[in-house]
């Protein structure tokens, strides 16, 4: 932030006071602001609890003994301020999935930038959320924790003075979507470090829940998420798929999906029936409740590019419920409407979303990235992702054939 001193004095001609209005003037239009900018602040306290999502009692890893955690709420400019208290029995990093780090990368919260915080310990991350607005989420990064939990929701708002591209929503739901396994990350990183593939995934959570039994392949009595609405309203949905490994189809029975935002980008409004969101990617949905509420309606979750015959147990199932339903959800899933047989047809989709670059929000680095296109190219580098392979007796995944080794010391 810029620093400056303002002597106020009495103007004895309308030439300094014109030149005082030109000062004011310059000071407000060039970003410059009269105090510091607001500060927000959360303490998290990672630990294990016991929790049954697919009916199974299991150890997953809670933040302030929730599952998922608590939202993170901040507004553009704001600077975070997270005391992180590692009640784990191993060492742990949180990560701000799609947040610049505009201070320095040791806020980040990798392996490589920052220091695991050891078991018992807690370390406190600051950071700003400069020029950024929209849906993101927090998780672990290490040591395959994500597996069991540890995440939570980021929501980075407009400030009072700049818009949103669309009209202010009656409300806002938010989905965490993933897949989830019974087994807690431990016994999954033995598997992969044994040279095992994981396989199926044993469901699809939502929001920490597991499906509603839409048919006889789900047990009985697990508990499943309700996201209640008012008929004629307008709810901005945000969407994030925090699992570890399954891209997802989001739909909602009978109602568009008006795409709106993605990862601190606001979008050129386009409406979707289904919508495949892929692992660590967030979405805003602008969806009106325009159904006549004979029924509830189902929220689906399903696995996508795998033979979805074999993958339907996996499905994760919610229900929307207007305030005037007259009834349950009943009959089958909708299904996509996106054909994924076709490989270029499953590219549509992704190449329909464009960036509203009318829209107030996130904007190039000025520090130079908007000059990429000036930019003389000297060198092109192909990065290759193949499906994982065995690397001394583990199951790994790389880019052009190199794994990731934890490095001995940050490098920062």
């Amino acid at each position: 932030m810029a620093s400056f001193s303002l002597h106020f004095f009495s103007p004895s001609s309308s030439s300094s006071s014109s030149a005082f209005a030109s000062l004011l003037c310059f000071l407000l239009l060039s970003g410059v602001s009269f105090a510091a900018d607001p500060f927000v602040s959360y303490d998290y306290k990672v630990s294990y609890i016991t929790a049954s999502p697919l009916g199974v009692p299991q150890q997953v890893i809670g933040v302030n003994g929730q599952f998922p955690g608590p939202l993170l709420n901040a507004t553009t400019n704001y600077n975070v301020v997270v005391k992180v208290f590692n009640n784990l029995d191993e060492s742990l990093l949180l990560t701000w999935s799609g947040i610049q780090m505009r201070r320095n990368s040791w806020q980040d919260g990798v392996r490589g930038t920052n220091c695991p915080i050891p078991p018992g310990w807690d370390f406190t991350y600051q950071f700003q959320v400069k020029d950024q607005i929209g849906s993101f989420f927090y998780s672990p990064s290490l040591n395959f924790q994500r597996a069991s939990g540890g995440f939570g929701p980021i929501v980075v708002n407009n400030r009072n003075i700049i818009p949103i591209p669309f009209p202010q929503p009656d409300g806002e739901i938010i989905f965490m979507i993933g897949d989830w396994y019974t087994q807690d990350h431990k016994a999954l990183r033995r598997t992969l470090d044994s040279g095992k593939e994981l396989g199926m995934p044993d469901g699809v959570l939502i929001n920490g829940k597991g499906p509603y039994k839409y048919n006889s392949s789900v047990p009985d009595g697990i508990d499943y998420l309700t996201a209640h609405v008012e008929p004629g309203k307008t709810y901005r949905i945000r969407v994030h798929n925090v699992g570890i490994s399954t891209s997802l189809n989001f739909r909602i029975q009978n109602h568009n999906l008006l795409l709106v935002e993605t990862d601190g980008h606001y979008t050129s409004q386009t409406n979707f029936t289904d919508f495949d969101i892929h692992v660590g990617q967030s979405y805003s949905f602008l969806v009106t409740m325009d159904q006549n509420a004979t029924s509830d309606y189902y929220i689906v979750a399903s696995a996508r590019f795998v033979n979805e015959t074999v993958w339907q147990r996996v499905t994760g199932v919610a229900i929307l419920h207007y305030s005037n339903s007259n009834g349950p959800a009943s009959g089958p899933l909708p299904v996509p409407k996106t054909d994924v047989s076709a490989p270029w047809s499953a590219m549509t989709q992704p190449r329909a979303i464009r960036q509203n670059t009318s829209a107030s929000g996130a904007r190039p680095n000025p520090q130079g990235s908007f000059h990429y296109g000036q930019i003389n190219i000297t060198n092109t580098y192909i990065l290759r992702s193949l499906p994982p392979t065995t690397i001394n007796g583990s199951l790994r995944a790389t880019l052009n054939g190199i794994s990731f080794v934890n490095p001995a010391t940050p490098a920062f």
